[in-house]
């Protein structure tokens, strides 16, 4: 028992420090983040691919979807900026704005 409450507690302790002020509410909002830093996401599956980009905000079904690793990204609607992968500083608001 003993061991198992060892690597729980080294396999928290690394998902916390891989990644830094995330917030995201909703399903699947931020699910394939693994370092990306200061990310906001709120709705389903905004940020949904997003692995490395950081001080992004996604607002909104399917926002910013398709980012990978792009960063200081604004996204408010749903299916805005949803194939941006890897694009930055970029400001898309209402449905499917910048979606292609």
């Amino acid at each position: 028992m003993k061991k198992l409450f060892t690597l729980l507690a080294l396999a928290i302790s690394f998902n916390m420090s891989a990644q830094t002020d995330n917030t995201f509410t909703g399903t699947g909002a931020l699910a394939s983040n693994s370092t990306g830093d200061f990310n906001t996401a709120t709705g389903v599956a905004p940020l949904y691919n997003n692995t490395t980009g950081s001080f992004n905000t996604a607002t909104g079904y399917l926002s910013l979807r398709s980012n990978i690793g792009g960063s200081y990204n604004t996204a408010s609607g749903a299916e805005s900026l949803y194939n941006n992968t890897t694009g930055n500083y970029n400001t898309a608001s209402g449905f499917s704005s910048l979606r292609y």
